[in-house]
């Protein structure tokens, strides 16, 4: 029998280019809760974020933020998974050096930008609303750094040489994956979603085989590669395809599904 249900946001439950969840999605939400389903929000969002996005539920279900670095249940961090500091600096500090770039270093207390460029400061602090700071050194962030993230600018035209790069120089340490919207995540090997996720199993006592997992981009791969039952959206990535075992047209379908076994 199922009994946890995880779904990635952006791509996934909110279409490519919006902030709303599919509304389909919250009828089934409350009847699987009711019937005792838990369920995971997983997304390379911050988790204030996220929590607004589910304002009457915060107290009802989990959230795996950042990529999976940070795990948050009843509003208590329960997971960190920090980045080496040396590492994350010399990532960062390459990361700045595109001009077509803008960097996003995701703490466990803020998001810290140095935007080059309004449209970037506005799409952060005012339609993402992040807990944000601004900052011109490294050194003034006080925080424990989870995820650094660039938003490629013209992302089609420059992503094939950025993503090139960073995989090259750092790819013993690090995977740099596709995050939807124009942004490149930096994963650590072995960390991610899926790392957060068998945290969540091993903690509730949940087999692989009783959860049902949901995804579209690279940074979801390895949460749908953790259990049988994994379902790739149809506007997914067709990389991110083959290492989910089903496709779907939408969360919400499957979810009536599950409620009518």
């Amino acid at each position: 029998m199922k009994k946890l249900i995880v779904s990635d946001l952006d791509g996934t439950l909110i279409p490519e280019g919006t902030q709303t969840i599919d509304p389909d999605f919250w009828p089934a939400l409350d009847r699987l809760l009711e019937q005792g389903y838990l369920f995971y929000a997983a997304s390379g969002r911050q988790y204030a974020n996220m929590r607004r996005l589910f304002a009457d539920y915060g107290d009802r279900i989990g959230f795996i933020s950042e990529n999976g670095s940070v795990v948050t249940e009843a509003e208590q961090v329960v997971f960190v998974d920090e980045l080496p500091p040396k590492l994350m600096r010399e990532v960062a500090e390459d990361m700045m050096r595109f001009p077509m770039a803008e960097i996003c270093l995701s703490g466990v207390k803020a998001c810290y930008i140095k935007p080059r460029t309004e449209w970037f400061a506005n799409q952060i602090e005012n339609v993402l609303q992040n807990v944000t700071g601004r900052f011109e050194s490294l050194d003034q962030i006080d925080d424990r750094i989870v995820k650094s993230s660039i938003y490629i600018h013209d992302f089609e035209k420059h992503v094939g040489e950025i993503q090139g790069y960073f995989q090259e120089r750092y790819g013993e340490y690090a995977d740099f994956v596709l995050a939807g919207n124009g942004w490149l995540d930096m994963i650590l090997k072995g960390s991610g979603k899926g790392k957060a996720l068998n945290f969540v199993l091993e903690r509730k006592g949940i087999a692989p085989e009783d959860v049902v997992v949901f995804g579209d981009n690279q940074n979801d791969i390895s949460m749908l590669e953790a259990v049988p039952c994994s379902y790739a959206v149809e506007s997914a990535k067709p990389e991110v395809k083959t290492h989910a075992a089903r496709t779907c047209a939408s969360v919400a379908g499957v979810l009536r599904e599950i409620l009518l076994m």
